[in-house]
């Protein structure tokens, strides 16, 4: 099942959503929204391994223009272009195009390092430079719900049967398939969330014959609630 899933995203375009809304008091929230259209395709599979290209051809962020904001955007477009091989579960395991992501992440530093100046900015460049120095970490990153998560994460496999794992938030998530028909459901849950800073996490996956079509993740923690979904549009 999950390797018809994997290479049933070939040539797909979804759409990844993420949305933060910080509360700022009991009555006061801000809401800040990230969106990217992603196209996906599958080259078959290499030492055992599934080749996938994941092309961003479209970002689409909330009106907050603030000078951090449009630095942010701006660092986005570096990972508009990813070459990975995933596992049967659905975990990225390599990054094929480290080179050419360290190539251009020096490019857009230099051309920002321009415009922008201070601490937080040099802490975006360090810990962006260190990502991209450790396969690992940028597989993690990559790997995360508000990146490429919705996508390559581990769950395909889950479709078939009842599993948990440990979050790297510290939590144990716990996934339940559910068939109806054609239609394949996978409920996320958590357990020992007490013991973490996250106070509430769920989430759902859609597939249909196969074919990934729609899902979900909801985080509460402390006084912010993200929405990670994602949804077939092509």
């Amino acid at each position: 099942m999950a390797a018809n899933v994997l290479q049933n995203l070939h040539q797909k375009t979804y759409r990844l959503e993420t949305i933060v809304t910080e509360w700022k008091n009991p009555v006061y929230s801000t809401r800040k929204s990230y969106a990217r259209e992603v196209e996906v395709y599958y080259y078959g599979k290499i030492k055992g391994e599934h080749d996938f290209q994941v092309l961003v051809t479209h970002f689409d962020f909330s009106e907050e223009e603030g000078t951090m904001d449009k630095f942010l955007k701006k660092i986005s477009y570096l990972f508009d272009e990813i070459e990975c091989r995933v596992d049967d579960e659905g975990n990225i395991t390599t990054i094929d195009n480290l080179l050419f992501l360290r190539l251009r992440w020096t490019k857009i530093q230099a051309d920002l390092s321009e415009t922008h100046k201070g601490d937080a900015v040099d802490r975006y460049f360090s810990q962006i430079s260190d990502l991209l120095e450790d396969e690992t970490k940028l597989i993690d990153f990559l790997g995360s719900y508000q990146m490429f998560g919705l996508l390559f994460n581990g769950l395909l496999q889950a479709f078939d049967a009842k599993k948990k794992r440990e979050s790297p938030e510290g939590f144990t998530e716990i996934m339940t398939p559910v068939k109806e028909g054609n239609k394949m459901s996978l409920k996320i849950s958590a357990e020992n969330l007490e013991q973490t800073d996250t106070d509430d996490f769920r989430g759902l996956f859609v597939s249909r014959e196969d074919q990934l079509e729609e899902g979900f993740i909801e985080v509460r923690k402390n006084n912010f609630h993200l929405k990670h979904s994602l949804l077939w549009v092509g």
